[in-house]
């Protein structure tokens, strides 16, 4: 038994806080004042601020693994596709041979000096014997070389697969550029089924990343069946030493024929279904009512019959339904496929997901907050942080005005929880909690634009929305809170979250993680 003592503790329950906790195998068995331990075994917190450990539910763990060890093509270090083709011959891979593949994320052609995309010429200029692989900041979409292309079987007759697009030359030959998921997965599985032990490797390094982010609890909102088993990659990533808690969320197109059902387990488990209505803003491809400046509405890659069937896969196997939206068209017709439908799940947990919600009308809050499904909205202010540009090039005023709607979204009742998508965005520390609470609370933008101040959340909001509000959504019963009964997963940070000036909130850092009432990691 140990007492934690002369901290500013926040419990994660409403705005309580105490001063001391006390840890028993690996769970709080008591919280309140310093002057009531009488215990020997402490340790002083010395007036530190304590926080729950922090759950980042919709990531992408598999592709931070990638990007870990991959080149970070985003500002302020790459602006341009020169100096993004100087940054991929400084990779690590480079050089390594035809078996390694020399990795990239984070590009947006809109923060480029060229105003487009890099394509397969551009890549094939670091290595043609090597193959080469980027992510776009959203991570629907990437480029590869022509090696890439060739592992893959991709050439000029290769049809687009559904939902996806690849992109062509004039001549007719692939540009490289793999539109949307469905596209970009053709790359990914050439990819990863080179070298399987490598992924789990990459995973197994990752842990770190996350400990030292406080991020101890993890959805990971892209589970596959191909080319291996994601399950199986976590199962094999932490029988090696990785540490979060996890929560898979299959890709409903890979499982529908398949008989998957919902698993329990505290370190790792099998928690829903993923369904994709859309594509991403930054793109164009997100589905809307309002036409883009080019004249595109975007991509509907769901129907309401497909939707539906999603649905009933989802009730039949006790699995929560996450769905990407983040058109206001796409979000509608996630509303109305669902919201006369019965929750299916117990324990108050949100049956469907809204993931990222970027767009909603004060009609569609509404909607959420009177229908008789329990929704849970999923949401990123790292995206206004980042892409601020993106949203104001795209988005015609009336649009802007209902971007992440913080403030509205926990007014509607629903269940809020706030998170990365990491790497999915233009940004070197895309899955930083701290970023995205600064985003939250000041409504500011990398580029100093203020984003729908209105809409702007207190930091305790913000912080519930990583704790407490975010263990709901992702159904971690036993993180969220520091109470008697949850586990001892805690994070000791460097400054006072509720009392630094706002600015000073993203560069707000974690001295400490804990586990279990175990220390993982130390600054």
């Amino acid at each position: 038994m140990t007492s934690f003592i002369n901290g500013k503790v926040f419990t994660g329950f409403g705005n309580k806080f105490v001063s001391a906790f006390t840890v028993e195998h690996g769970e709080i068995v008591w919280a309140g004042d310093t002057a009531d331990v009488n215990d020997d075994n402490i340790i002083d917190l010395n007036g530190k601020t304590v926080l729950p450990g922090l759950i980042d539910a919709h990531t992408h763990p598999k592709y931070i693994a990638d990007a870990l060890h991959g080149v970070a093509c985003t500002p302020p270090n790459v602006n341009s596709i020169e100096e993004m083709k100087a940054a991929l011959k400084n990779s690590p891979a480079f050089g390594k041979g035809p078996n390694t593949w020399i990795e990239g994320w984070g590009f947006d052609e809109t923060k480029l000096a060229e105003h487009r995309s890099p394509n397969r010429d551009d890549l094939d200029q670091i290595s043609t014997e090597q193959p080469i692989f980027i992510y776009r900041s959203d991570c629907h979409s990437s480029v590869g070389n022509s090696k890439a292309l060739e592992l893959a079987g991709i050439d000029e007759n290769t049809p687009d697969p559904k939902g996806g697009f690849i992109e062509h030359f004039s001549d007719g030959r692939p540009t490289g550029f793999m539109r949307e998921v469905a596209a970009s997965q053709l790359l990914i599985q050439a990819k990863s089924a080179q070298s399987y032990e490598t992924d789990v490797t990459n995973m197994v390094n990752s842990s770190t990343h996350y400990l030292e982010n406080g991020i101890v609890a993890i959805g990971e909102m892209m589970g596959r069946k191909q080319p291996y088993d994601t399950l199986k990659l976590y199962e094999d990533s932490v029988a090696k030493g990785f540490k979060p808690k996890s929560s898979i969320y299959y890709v409903f197109s890979e499982i529908r024929d398949q008989q998957v059902d919902a698993t329990e387990g505290d370190q790792l488990r099998i928690a829903g279904v993923k369904v994709f209505m859309d594509g991403s803003i930054s793109g164009e491809t997100a589905f809307n009512f309002d036409k883009y400046p080019s004249g595109n509405t975007g991509v509907a890659l769901t129907t309401p019959e497909r939707l539906a069937e999603a649905v009933a896969y989802a009730k039949q196997h006790n699995l929560q339904l996450a769905v990407h939206a983040m058109g206001d068209a796409a979000i509608q017709r996630v509303i109305d496929v669902t919201k006369d439908i019965e929750p299916w799940l117990a324990d108050g947990i949100p049956s469907v997901r809204i993931e990222h919600a970027s767009l909603m009308t004060d009609d569609m809050l509404n909607q959420v907050k009177d229908a008789k499904m329990n929704y849970a909205l999923v949401t990123q202010p790292i995206f206004y942080f980042t892409e601020d540009e993106s949203y104001r090039q795209f988005l015609n005023s009336k649009q802007f005005k209902t971007a992440y709607r913080l403030k509205s979204m926990i007014d509607s009742t629903a269940v809020t929880a706030l998170s990365s998508d990491a790497p999915c965005t233009p940004w070197a520390e895309p899955d930083s909690p701290f970023y995205s609470i600064y985003a939250a609370v000041t409504r500011k933008a990398a580029n100093d634009d203020i984003v729908n101040p209105e809409e702007a959340i207190s930091v305790l909001d913000a912080v519930h929305g990583y704790t407490d509000f975010a263990a709901q959504v992702g159904s971690f019963e036993h993180n969220g809170r520091l109470l008697p009964g949850f586990d001892a997963d805690f994070v000791i940070l460097t400054d006072d979250i509720f009392t630094v000036p706002e600015e000073q909130i993203k560069d707000i850092r974690v001295e400490q993680t804990w586990m279990a009432g175990n220390k993982v990691y130390s600054k």
